[in-house]
């Protein structure tokens, strides 16, 4: 994969998943009401998680689609699935989250 084509991945995922995020702003109640910065942080949020999730996904072996699927629903779900992400990164790195000392070695 040439670097044009890394660059357009990491921009639809990125979009895909502010495009989740935002559909999960629309549909809570009261959207109507929301200020600009809680829009513009959700975005951000959301376009973060996206670009995590490409990168765990393509680590993974995910295809394509499933790439798709997967970051796209990262904005709709963007504090679980940054969890997720993390709690996987740390057990791939020997890294415990729970604070106890691990004992891989």
């Amino acid at each position: 994969m040439g670097d044009i084509d890394r660059i357009w991945e990491y921009i639809i995922a990125v979009l895909l998943a502010m495009a989740g995020g935002f559909a999960k702003l629309l549909s809570v109640k009261n959207s109507r009401k929301m200020k600009l910065k809680r829009i513009l942080s959700e975005l951000f949020i959301s376009g973060f998680s996206g670009l995590m999730v490409l990168l765990f996904a393509r680590a993974t072996g995910l295809s394509g689609d499933w790439v798709g699927v997967v970051c796209g629903m990262s904005g709709w779900t963007s504090p679980r699935i940054l969890d997720f992400v993390t709690k996987a990164t740390a057990k791939k790195i020997g890294i415990d989250t729970d604070g106890h000392k691990d004992t891989k070695e």
